[in-house]
């Protein structure tokens, strides 16, 4: 605190001034001790004069808060008014009062039918100045943690690139043909970029768990750790099926679907590249024959950019080999 000339010490410190309250006062002490020039106070602090003269006017010698900022100073001394009747502002607050669950649109239309004519703006700029008027029953959501039975762990980023099955990433789609919907489960190897897609007529976690085994059994090398979304087919049994067989399940943040970013990716390949040029199957056992050729195409046929334009066999195999030689760098 900086040394005032006229103001004790143990006073100002007493007198638990902000900052800014602080500064005003070094304006009032430099003031009054140089012959209360305000000119040369004004230049000193690079301040204009109708301010310096505003809080000298409020000041108090025996107060020093009088130098804190007051909202009550800055409310207009003549407030605009509702040009609304009193009488409609009346009968507005009755039928509201009467039935908390009448939106303004319904007051509006009751209020023609008396032949008022007013606008919603302003029934409801009524309704808010009355706490009573407020409506109890509609609450804006609050978004919460929840205290989930099964623990939304993180992967860690580090998992994508360690190893063949470290992270094996999870999503579902929603495919529709005609008048029939089926459920396109995914799932793909960060590392190789191997990939398995299945459909379903159900999303229920019985459906994750079948999709689960059918991964397991297509993919040439062991699972070490899913990762999927907040989805309930992700859940008890497919959760359970994942506990059982010792696989960590690893949960995205929701509504951030760039955490499972390469399952959604092979989403846009498969419809793009695929599902956009076959026919249209309304039949079940169709669409998982069209899934497992897009399977075999997407594995063993197509060249990926990510893996240096190599295929995600070709990939697996040559990790699997300089795994078995003691070497893993391609």
């Amino acid at each position: 605190m900086r040394a005032f000339r006229l103001f004790p010490k143990a006073i100002v410190a007493t007198s638990n001034l902000s900052k800014n309250g602080i500064r005003r006062l070094e304006w009032i002490d430099w003031y009054l001790s140089h012959d209360k020039n305000v000119s040369l106070t004004c230049r000193h602090f690079g301040i204009s004069r109708d301010t310096f003269y505003t809080w000298k006017k409020r000041f108090n010698p025996r107060n020093l808060l009088s130098l804190e900022f007051d909202t009550k100073t800055r409310r207009p001394k003549q407030v605009r008014e509702m040009t609304t009747p009193v009488w409609i502002q009346k009968r507005i607050y009755a039928i509201r009062l009467a039935d908390t669950e009448k939106s303004k649109y319904e007051i509006q239309a009751e209020l023609k039918d008396e032949g008022i004519i007013i606008g919603r703006k302003c029934i409801e700029k009524i309704i808010k100045r009355h706490a009573e008027l407020q409506n109890i029953q509609h609450h804006k959501w609050v978004r919460k943690h929840r205290h989930h039975k099964i623990a939304r762990i993180k992967a860690a980023r580090e998992l994508r690139e360690k190893d063949l099955g470290s992270l094996v990433q999870m999503d579902t789609k929603y495919l529709s043909i005609f008048s029939h919907q089926f459920y396109i489960f995914s799932a793909i190897d960060c590392k190789s970029r191997f990939a398995f897609i299945y459909p379903y007529k159900s999303i229920s976690s019985l459906s994750g768990k079948d999709f689960l085994s059918r991964v397991k059994a297509y993919f040439p090398f062991p699972i070490q750790a899913v990762n999927t979304d907040n989805g309930s087919e992700y859940l008890k049994s497919f959760h359970d099926e994942l506990v059982t067989w010792g696989i960590p399940h690893f949960f995205s943040d929701p509504h951030c679907p760039k955490q499972n970013g390469r399952v959604e990716r092979l989403h846009q390949t498969a419809e793009y590249e695929y599902f956009n040029h076959q026919p249209l199957l309304d039949e079940l056992a169709s669409v998982q024959d069209y899934c497992m050729r897009f399977n075999q195409k997407y594995n063993y046929q197509r060249y990926h950019r990510s893996l240096g334009y190599k295929k995600p066999a070709d990939y697996v195999r040559i990790l699997q080999e300089k795994q078995k030689g003691g070497l893993y760098v391609i």
